[in-house]
């Protein structure tokens, strides 16, 4: 009996995950069809890790909380790995310190219950080295838990475990998601050898450029990307997965419609859609949603103008790469009547000589008259903008206001006059990137057109908050 409960552990880990959950889990297990398909996806791996063999890919999972994604990749599978070959090195990550103690804690729990002991005799830990965070067995194996921004220097292993290096609250800041993006990199040369060691990525899609979107972007096909999203969408991959959602839903037992309503008020339609639709973007968009704009052909609006100005505004920067740094924009307006008009937008990823005289053919081809003007706000390098185009131009260059409010702050109080539908596009080949910017906010790549967007409607379209609400109101009764 003891012997055959051996060998189906050694053989299936997911044999190993049933035996053990209770060791760990005190509630019945519930096991979707999606935990078998990820237990045979890493076994398969873990062939590659035992052998040492080169690696067909590094992992990325996007899945909802409450599916037993960590108790399966980073409590269990360290466990089940050393049954295959105690000598694995193992390194662990979370975003932060408890949480991935936590997990080496329950993994530890799993060694040196009796059934793995009963099992598993020839597997014991070092009894100079069984540290929370850090221990090791007879046999050379180890397993180091690492946190996002700690150190794991002279630390190699055969496989790098990253589970939720960025949580929800964190994602939302630059600084946070960088310090992910980094602490990745990091992990990234923790290898015993490059070319062998797989990285696991386990995580909420939560930004545009999050560690899953910084791996994608980096790494293309060398990834395969298992994403399963709690209710059926083009998202779930690999798409042959889709058969298996039952009435369009991931986990029917834990995660019905009952759960995913509940969690929809909890965390709004932005934090819905990245923890459990697996998307940085809310359905429509985020602080705006896409069928708030309304649109015109251009020989309408011209009609419509006559003498109109067209107003530019332009955020500025310098470089020429476009991979590394943020670019100038700058979007050509107009108001009529009430309601204000976006006629271009631009992008240049440009060094400053260049910039400066890509300004003046640019506003020039957009309707510049002496009657525009451009409007630049003087942060960093855009005084030296400025200062150069009010020399060297004979433009009407302004300055706007620096604004003492965040990104989101002005756009969400900019919302009301484009729910309202007083924001116009011409009808272009440029809409899909700026629809796809300003609703992507504040989880896409780049920002610059929600600042020109938050500028242009606080500029153009003046009227008071309790104009804008009856407005508002008005437009919600017509829908």
């Amino acid at each position: 009996m003891i012997q055959a409960e051996r060998e189906a552990c050694i053989e299936s880990f997911f044999e190993f995950v049933q035996s053990f959950w209770d060791v760990v889990i005190k509630e019945e297990p519930v096991y979707n069809w999606h935990i078998p398909f990820l237990c045979a996806e890493l076994q398969h791996l873990s062939t590659f890790i035992v052998a040492r063999s080169p690696k067909p890919y590094d992992l990325i999972v996007n899945i909802p909380p409450g599916t037993t994604k960590s108790t399966i990749l980073t409590v269990m599978f360290p466990a089940w790995l050393w049954t295959q070959d105690p000598t694995i090195r193992i390194i662990t990550n979370s975003y932060s310190a408890d949480l991935s103690i936590e997990h080496a804690v329950k993994s530890r729990d799993i060694i040196q219950s009796p059934k793995y002991r009963l099992l598993f005799p020839d597997i014991k830990l070092r009894r100079d080295k069984t540290a929370k965070a850090n221990y090791e067995n007879t046999s050379g194996g180890s397993r180091i838990a690492s946190s996002t921004g700690g150190t794991i220097t002279g630390k190699h292993a055969h496989v790098i475990i990253n589970d939720d290096p960025l949580n929800p609250t964190q994602a939302a800041s630059d600084a946070d998601r960088e310090t992910a993006n980094n602490h990745t990199k990091t992990l990234s040369s923790r290898k015993v050898d490059k070319k062998n060691t797989p990285t696991i990525l386990l995580m909420q899609r939560l930004h545009e450029e999050d560690p899953t979107g910084y791996i994608l972007k980096k790494k293309g096909d060398r990834i395969k990307h298992i994403c399963l999203p709690a209710e059926l969408s083009p998202l779930v991959q690999p798409i042959e997965l889709r058969k298996n959602y039952v009435g369009g839903l991931l986990d029917p037992v834990r995660l019905d419609r009952e759960v995913l309503a509940e969690a929809k008020i909890d965390l709004g339609s932005l934090g819905y859609a990245g923890q459990f639709g697996q998307s940085p973007f809310a359905d429509g968009g985020n602080i705006i949603k896409k069928d708030w704009f309304r649109y015109i052909n251009r020989d309408t609006f011209e009609r419509m103008r006559r003498n109109e100005p067209i107003v530019f505004f332009a955020d500025t920067a310098y470089t020429e790469k476009a991979d590394e740094n943020d670019p100038s924009g700058i979007i050509a307006t107009c108001k009529i009547g009430f309601d204000l008009y976006i006629t271009r937008v631009s992008k240049f990823y440009l060094e400053f000589p260049e910039l400066i005289k890509e300004f003046p053919l640019w506003v020039g081809r957009n309707g510049y008259t002496p009657s525009s003007s451009v409007r630049i706000e003087p942060k960093a390098n855009g005084l030296s903008v400025i200062q150069t185009l009010q020399r060297n131009t004979s433009l009407n260059i302004t300055r706007t206001v620096t604004p003492k409010d965040d990104k989101k702050t002005r756009l969400t109080a900019e919302s009301p006059k484009i729910e309202c539908g007083r924001v116009y596009l011409i009808s272009d080949v440029w809409n899909d990137e700026f629809i796809g910017e300003v609703c992507g906010f504040p989880n896409a790549a780049h920002d610059e057109y929600v600042d020109l967007l938050a500028y242009a409607c606080n500029y153009h379209l003046t009227e008071s908050v309790k104009g804008d609400e009856n407005l508002k109101r008005a437009a919600t009764y017509f829908r």
